[in-house]
């Protein structure tokens, strides 16, 4: 009887570990640009966003591309192409 509880108590305990290890860890899920529009990501170095770092620009205007780093500051913006690209 004793294994059987210190079983369910360890069995708990991993499952209380592991939910927390998913919680603990948030999902950062980039937008997804609509027809005619690109996504640009501009990350900075900290959280007053006045040292740029890192960019990462994807869509349908241009050329996908990116450089720099990415942290956990950022800015995202969402553009409309013109009509003549």
């Amino acid at each position: 009887m004793k294994k059987l509880v210190r079983n369910a108590v360890v069995a708990t305990l991993l499952t209380v570990a592991g939910t927390t290890a998913v919680v603990a860890s948030p999902a950062h899920a980039l937008p997804y640009p609509g027809a005619n529009e690109s996504i640009t990501i501009i990350y900075y170095s900290d959280a007053s966003r006045t040292v740029e770092v890192g960019m990462v620009v994807y869509g349908n205007c241009l050329d996908d591309f990116q450089y720099g780093i990415r942290t956990a500051y950022s800015t995202i913006n969402r553009v409309t192409c013109p009509g003549d690209l």
